[in-house]
């Protein structure tokens, strides 16, 4: 093995590296594997790395906000599972069963964070991996005050990826979760572009036909959560949701740009505030084209 590797140029000394595993008796004790070796790399820690299994790791990071569709992307493109594999597998109800997720699929339940797996890890393994994670976030204690509030688990998360979603900065994510729930218990619709958008996964914003689409995942015709998470929220997004702000508003537009939100009470002071924001968008435009 070790010629191997210098004949590719992976050991710039492979006779050092062959006395001193003939000598300390570890040629045998050498694992078959996937490992990131450096010409550079001593040659003590080139056999210690070899026959400690220190295998060369993939990395995979999940944005948060993904959906399942651009995770099972990702991992198809990193050779775990083709795209319609994956995608299945997320949907599979006794697989969802066995990760306790109480769901239709695993939208909402893989954390988002940076992943490392050896070569030939299936896709059961890394999706397992990443729900694990989510476990290890969702504490039993944040459940017990997601219940307090009146919301299921799953209600909370998908709560949680509205709020990823429609929030620019991460200490927005309290109020934007405190708006929501205050429109929830007072029977408003939601009114979320992210979840029409949702049923359009290669648009980034609506048109005036979108908000006529008929599902459950259109919170501008249907009072309440959408049936699931629209995507996968961080912990931010899902801490605001289990820790929210108690604010007076009912309603909050961004600036376009994610850098600032109004928030209203009423609709009049709603319709100010978006005339204010429409105001300096054409300001903006017309100070570009001048």
């Amino acid at each position: 093995m070790i010629q191997t590797l210098a004949k590719k140029g992976a050991v710039s000394d492979p006779e050092t590296v062959i006395f001193w595993s003939d000598l300390l008796g570890l040629a045998r004790s050498i694992r078959e594997g996937e490992y990131e070796i450096s010409p550079e790399d001593r040659p003590y820690r080139i056999l210690w790395d070899l026959i400690s299994g220190q295998k060369y790791y993939r990395k995979m990071t999940v944005p948060e906000g993904f959906t399942i569709a651009q995770v099972a992307a990702r991992m198809t493109r990193l050779g775990i599972g083709t795209m319609d594999e994956n995608l299945a597998l997320m949907s599979d109800s006794a697989f969802l069963r066995q990760l306790r997720v109480p769901s239709t699929s695993l939208e909402g339940y893989l954390f988002p964070n940076t992943y490392y797996f050896s070569r030939g890890s299936t896709s059961r393994e890394v999706l397992e991996m990443m729900v694990s994670r989510f476990w290890r976030v969702v504490s039993p204690e944040w459940r017990s005050r997601l219940s307090a509030q009146g919301l299921t688990l799953n209600q909370g998360v998908t709560l949680a990826s509205i709020v990823q979603k429609e929030s620019g900065t991460r200490k927005e994510m309290p109020l934007i979760a405190g708006v929501f729930l205050n429109r929830l218990h007072n029977g408003m619709k939601l009114q979320s572009d992210p979840t029409v958008l949702y049923l359009l996964p290669h648009r980034h914003h609506l048109r005036a036909g979108d908000l006529r689409i008929n599902s459950p995942y259109n919170t501008y015709l249907h009072e309440g959560l959408p049936p699931t998470p629209i995507a996968n929220p961080g912990a931010e997004a899902l801490q605001a949701v289990v820790f929210p702000k108690d604010v007076p508003y009912l309603y909050f537009v961004s600036d376009g740009h994610g850098s600032a939100t109004i928030f209203s009470r009423t609709l009049p002071e709603h319709d100010q505030a978006i005339r204010r924001i429409m105001r300096e968008r054409r300001t903006e435009v017309d100070r570009n084209n001048q």
